[in-house]
């Protein structure tokens, strides 16, 4: 019997997030890589900043306000902040760490 060089068995899901292709030379199987489900720590966000005691801002919660206050450069793995008034500087992990 020839074989078909351009065949291509379909893929059938079994179950969530795992497929196989049965063909009569065997079986391929595939698994969908889980999400990542953490959930992405923001730099605006009040509760990640560290402006200096004097900073007149410190207590500021308006978004627009703390979006022209701040400067926010992306690194490996975190945000480095920059407030542009008391001119302190401090990082945000991008993920928050796990609790329990």
């Amino acid at each position: 019997m020839a074989r078909e060089p351009n065949f291509q068995p379909p893929w059938n899901e079994v179950e969530s997030g795992h497929y196989v292709a049965t063909c009569g030379c065997g079986e391929q199987h595939y698994h969908v890589p889980p999400a990542d489900r953490r959930v992405r720590q923001d730099p605006y966000d009040p509760a990640t900043m560290r402006h200096f005691g004097q900073c007149e801002h410190r207590d500021t919660t308006d978004l627009a306000i703390v979006k022209g206050l701040l400067t926010v450069h992306e690194r490996d793995g975190y945000w480095w902040v920059i407030c542009n008034s008391c001119k302190a500087e401090w990082q945000v992990m991008y993920y928050a760490e796990p609790v329990g």
